[in-house]
């Protein structure tokens, strides 16, 4: 299928979307693991000093952490499947196109949400 766009915007909104998901896999490998037998990722525990002072009656203070945690992935990880599947469509020719309507989304929209799916926010 033939891109409505110039190949130089495509280009650029891969770069784009290529530095998001480097900063998004930083950010969720600081925060979790990926697990391969899975293929889903894993909050990590946060490290404290077992025995230590702090830890003796902190142990409320390790379950909210590792909450923020778990929280912060499942966004991390719902955008990094977001990009995913922009760049598939960049490599399908499908790029651009809206899921709800079939139109072609605005290059503004892109520019500012590269992993845009509608026209519009829904």
């Amino acid at each position: 299928m033939q891109s409505h766009y110039p190949a130089d915007f495509l280009v650029e909104r891969k770069a784009e979307l290529l530095r998001q998901k480097a900063e998004l896999e930083t950010e969720l490998n600081r925060i979790a693991r990926f697990d391969q037998s899975s293929g889903s990722w894993a909050p990590l525990q946060p490290d404290y000093d077992a025995g230590s002072a702090e830890d003796t009656g902190d142990s409320g203070g390790e379950a909210q952490d590792f909450q923020e945690n778990q929280a912060q992935m499942v966004e991390l990880e719902k955008s990094l499947e977001e990009i995913n599947s922009a760049l598939d469509k960049m490599a399908q020719g499908t790029y651009g196109r809206c899921e709800s309507t079939g139109d072609w989304i605005d290059e503004a929209r892109l520019m500012a949400y590269p992993a845009a799916r509608t026209c519009t926010d829904d």
